[in-house]
């Protein structure tokens, strides 16, 4: 066998290896519905106007994904910087499915008052994905929700994930 043969014969070899290592990533997209409530929530008033208030809470919850899935919000902890036209609350929350797979998520969401006369306000938020263990290990994506939080009782809200697994 001649020398170029031999190279050309060990490229193409380190060129399919290469190929064929190349991790693929899937696309998956579910739509659901979450809904919290509340475990604990500490607050603290800012003093500069009245209504002002810096709030650390923990919820819990159930996720209801269109595929008949349920996962556990076993974890859910975030503050608030709460005033009378309204909220913004960021933090951290942890879904785990029956199989033992989690989903770690990074939030920030938004609110208005609640209008005289009613008992709930809308909330808007987007998430991304820190982490997963299990089926979600190595997640990447973001994905937005809207819902309704009821003061002092739950919040309910829909979304659509899209998100990449190798």
């Amino acid at each position: 066998m001649s020398a170029t043969k031999f190279i050309s014969g060990v490229v193409l070899l380190v060129t399919a290896c290469l190929l064929l290592s190349v991790t693929q990533v899937r696309a998956e997209t579910e739509k659901g519905r979450a809904v919290y409530h509340l475990i604990k929530a500490e607050e603290s008033e800012v003093g500069d106007l009245p209504g002002h208030f810096l709030v650390l809470v923990e919820k819990k919850g159930l996720v209801f994904y269109e595929n008949g899935e349920v996962a556990t919000i076993s974890s859910c902890v975030y503050t608030v910087d709460q005033t009378n036209e309204g909220h913004t609350a960021q933090g951290y929350e942890v879904r785990t499915f029956e199989d033992g797979s989690k989903q770690v998520l990074n939030f920030q969401f938004s609110g208005t008052a609640a209008q005289e006369g009613e008992i709930w306000y809308p909330v808007k938020g987007t998430y991304s994905y820190v982490r997963g263990t299990g089926r979600f290990e190595g997640i990447q994506g973001s994905f937005s929700a809207s819902g309704k939080r009821f003061p002092g009782f739950a919040t309910y809200t829909e979304f659509t994930e899209t998100y990449t697994l190798p």
